[in-house]
């Protein structure tokens, strides 16, 4: 049995295992190595505190790696000084650490189980119900395995999830019958399994590949003008850059007015707008443009002289007219609004907290020329599955289209964090998915997750792109996530069996 001078080393190796290639993707193999030192240390903890310490520290070394960054953001964003940063992201990684506890708490009560199947499906079932602050998944860190991330268009991103940690239980159970714990048989047998299902999803993989290729060709296509106006946090919304941050989105679309659609990303539009605008402004749009997608800042008059502010995207025609518009229906905790701001403002002593963002409640495709119908995702909107399902189950969207500004990201490794999260949605879903950002990054990933070449970060820049628009439909948007769902049935009758077990007992 361990002792807290084991624990930390063998919980600093996994955190680090599961971290790195959210750091650099080409390191994905080590992830898969990960639960052999976080399932020793849990299982040989001299006792449940010593354990549940395991999972905590596992967490916050795997929190504090992989989004470092995090204390830049909220400097930035939040606009406080380094030490309360500090403070803001180490109560992020207490708070991120939680759903570890709980992995910790799940193996340490019913162990690893018949062919190491117990832990993928407690981690799968933690994963699917924890409300995490910055959605992130453990699939992600095998970015570039390509055909296994293939099964997401049946299972979502925890086919990956789960593949992924039988597969390094299957290692520690042989390590383990090596060390004399347990039998090699047992082991060998987890071993195969897991071989097995692994080379089915490959395979699998390779074959839906070949098949989305192959659609993707006989689709209609769409020529797109992607424009990053590279809008500094120092210029962005201020008074006296209002002109010539405009004129840059200006200048950078004229040179693309044979496209088909030319979008900008977030909040690229300086003015405000009206919610119900009928047309937009000509001085803010370039003298000669074809269809466009804009992202904006609107507001809604409402009774005694109040107002309502939406996060926007604006569909446009090449004389301005608005064709549809979509409000941002997910918003950023402390970022857009303040949760229970009514609350907090009720105190005495302290001063009024405004309302901040409204979420909107469109839920209808921007539909365009050559049979476009594109699902607007809002900044990090394209982090959550069941929004792009529903745009794309429900109302046939074909095209999905992510408007953000990672400006405050800075030159971290963020940008490229949120897009491989976002690729995902493209996994899933079958549609190409065109990232228009005001910094980075900039790229369109296609409708097997691949992604293209991007613009380089913290640049002015135009990608152009032919997208295709994709009318096949997957079992996970069909029936969304019913394998995290299973995961999490199987989850509660284990413990619940344990449970049973040892009253009998």
């Amino acid at each position: 049995m361990a002792g807290f001078r084991s624990l930390l080393p063998l919980s600093l190796l996994g955190a680090a295992l599961i971290a790195s290639p959210f750091l650099w993707p080409v390191l994905f193999p080590l992830t898969w190595l990960a639960p052999v030192p976080f399932l020793t240390a849990v299982e040989r903890a001299r006792d449940w505190r010593l354990a549940l310490w395991a999972g905590a520290l596992t967490g916050m070394a795997t929190i504090t790696l992989g989004f470092h960054w995090l204390v830049y953001t909220i400097h930035v964003f939040g606009g406080v000084n380094y030490a309360l940063a500090a403070v803001g992201f180490a109560l992020f990684v207490l708070y991120s650490a939680i759903p570890f506890v709980a992995f910790a708490a799940l193996v340490r009560r019913c162990g690893t189980g018949p062919l190491g199947l117990f832990p993928p499906a407690f981690w799968v079932a933690v994963e699917f119900w924890f409300p995490n602050l910055f959605p992130w998944y453990l699939a992600t860190s095998q970015t570039e395995f390509t055909s296994l991330n293939q099964s997401a268009d049946l299972v979502g991103h925890y086919g990956t999830t789960f593949v992924l940690l039988w597969g390094g239980t299957a290692l520690y159970k042989v390590l383990r019958a090596r060390g004399g714990e347990g039998t090699l048989r047992s082991a060998g047998w987890a071993v195969g399994t897991v071989g097995a299902v692994l080379a089915a999803a490959v395979v699998y993989g390779q074959v839906r590949l070949a098949q989305v290729d192959v659609a993707a060709r006989a689709a209609a296509r769409l020529d797109v003008a992607v424009i990053q106006g590279n809008i500094s946090i120092e210029r962005k919304g201020k008074a006296a850059f209002l002109k010539t941050n405009q004129q840059t989105y200006k200048n950078l679309s004229e040179r693309h007015r044979d496209a088909d659609l030319v979008i900008w990303p977030e909040s690229a539009m300086e003015q405000v707008l009206r919610d119900r605008a009928r047309r937009i402004p000509r001085a803010l749009l370039p003298a000669r443009h074809p269809h466009m997608i804009v992202g904006a800042i609107s507001y809604e008059r409402r009774p005694g002289d109040r107002f309502r502010k939406y996060n926007s995207a604006f569909a446009l025609d090449p004389a301005g007219a608005v064709l549809g518009r979509y409000h941002k229906r997910v918003l950023l905790a402390f970022g857009e609004y303040i949760p229970l701001s009514w609350l907090i403002g009720s105190v005495p002593g302290m001063p009024p907290i405004g309302d901040g963002f409204t979420p909107g409640r469109i839920e209808r495709p921007l539909v365009l020329p050559k049979g476009a119908r594109v699902a607007p995702l809002i900044c990090y909107e394209d982090l959550m599955p069941d929004l792009s399902r529903r745009f794309v189950r429900d109302e046939r969207a074909n095209l999905l289209v992510n408007l953000t500004n990672d400006a405050w990201y800075g030159r971290t490794v963020a940008p490229w964090q949120h897009a491989r999260l976002a690729r995902w949605r493209s996994l899933e879903t079958r549609r190409a998915l065109v990232r228009a950002t005001n910094t980075g990054v900039t790229m369109v990933i296609d409708p097997a997750g691949r992604m293209s070449a991007a613009l380089p970060l913290f640049t002015e820049g135009v990608l152009t792109a032919r997208v295709p628009l994709m009318e096949m439909e997957t079992m996970y948007v069909r029936y969304g996530d019913w394998f995290a769902w299973l995961m999490t049935l199987i989850a509660v009758a284990t413990v619940a069996g344990r449970g049973f077990a040892r009253g009998r007992r």
